[in-house]
């Protein structure tokens, strides 16, 4: 995730608080502690930590066990919908759609997962290069398609952007064989192609 998009999640979360009753947040793919924390501390600095101190309990899920995973659960696998139905107010599912084999069944599953009133939080790539982890599926989404992978009438929309990605140090200068390719993602900086994700934030109101 780009420290970018983590203020973006940070400001837009803000204002939601937990519901009577239901303070259970659903990460998912959320990777491991150190991953958190270290390599890209800005998830915990501008996401994770602001929800703890409005009183939030995140339950960080992943398809393998590690330090800092609560539950190991495939975003894919049919009982997960079952197994914690209604259960999450929130439910943060960033930077995974574009790395799952079936996205629909992806998406009912964040719906299943997701109590009715409550809140999805999705990020993808949407112009963004191909990077495996350890598929990925093409899925390069704007806002408007993430929201039609959920019947109509099950959410609505309550914020969206496609954030621009302007820190220069994502865009690399590589070693190279050939003359400047190793140069590209800098021009294409320069020339205004940069990185961009789209983000939702919908509201559940199945």
């Amino acid at each position: 995730m780009f420290p970018e998009v983590a203020i973006w999640i940070e400001k837009i979360l803000q204002p939601i608080q937990p519901v009577k009753g239901n303070n259970h947040i659903a990460n998912l793919g959320s990777s491991t502690l150190s991953f958190r924390t270290q390599v890209q501390p800005h998830i915990q600095q501008h996401i994770l930590a602001p929800l703890e101190q409005r009183g939030w309990k995140i339950y960080h899920m992943d398809d393998k066990m590690d330090e800092g995973v609560d539950v190991v659960a495939d975003i894919t696998d049919r009982t997960l919908g079952a197994s914690f139905k209604n259960h999450f107010a929130l439910t943060i599912c960033t930077n995974m759609l574009e790395h799952v084999e079936y996205i629909d069944m992806a998406a009912a599953n964040l719906l299943s997962v997701t109590a009715p009133n409550g809140y999805m939080l999705i990020t993808v790539p949407y112009k963004y290069k191909i990077h495996h982890d350890p598929i990925d599926n093409g899925f390069r989404p704007t806002p408007a398609q993430i929201m039609a992978l959920f019947p109509a009438g099950t959410v609505r929309q309550m914020a969206s952007s496609i954030i621009s990605i302007s820190d220069k140090k994502y865009y690399r200068v590589k070693q190279s064989a050939i003359p400047f390719w190793g140069y590209r993602d800098r021009i294409l900086y320069y020339l205004g192609k940069r990185h961009k994700v789209s983000g939702i934030l919908l509201k559940v109101i199945k």
